[in-house]
């Protein structure tokens, strides 16, 4: 999926929200796009702003430098998710620079209510790419995506089992 048809269609769907009507949604179209490296695992995106400007400080598109969405995110699976990232990613450009109650507030305003809370799975979609081991259980066959081994020392959540090692590679899909 190309990011710059994704902004236009979040940039869309923002000027049909009301509460984003008195804020400068159209200028959101000039801030340049990128991507993460593809091995990132916890950071799904991030708005990045011009040097010298404070987080706090931020008055609008003007002082964000670009914005950083994950190449995984950019896959027909997780375009609905890369919508809400961008979006999510916006509203900090908009100059609501924290995760405090209002820019919650206007986050819920999101229409797509199921890609709102893909981050959790996402998030497990991108450790389980990267690990190099697996911890599972042999009762339940839950699987926990590390990059270390547990050496029998780490216990299932569910049924207090220790789990066993299994090297990822050995169960992961060959592309």
């Amino acid at each position: 999926m190309v990011l710059e048809d994704i902004a236009r269609t979040v940039v869309v769907k923002m000027q049909q929200i009301p509460q984003l009507s008195l804020l400068p949604v159209a200028e959101l179209e000039k801030i340049p796009l990128g991507r993460l490296r593809r091995d990132a695992t916890r950071l799904h995106a991030v708005c990045r702003y011009q040097k010298g400007v404070r987080k706090s400080e931020i008055s609008g598109p003007n002082d964000v430098r670009c914005v950083d969405l994950h190449p995984a995110a950019l896959t027909v699976d997780w375009q609905r998710y890369a919508e809400f990232l961008l979006y999510h990613e916006y509203l900090h450009a908009l100059g609501f620079a924290g995760h405090d109650r209002t820019f919650r507030d206007l986050e819920a305003l999101w229409p797509d209510e199921e890609a709102r809370t893909m981050g959790k799975s996402f998030g497990n979609h991108l450790r389980t790419r990267a690990a190099k081991w697996l911890w599972t259980c042999p009762q339940c066959s839950k699987e926990y995506a590390r990059n270390r081994r547990g050496r029998g020392r780490y216990r299932c959540r569910e049924c207090s089992i220790a789990l066993v090692d299994v090297k990822a590679e050995a169960v992961k899909p060959k592309a």
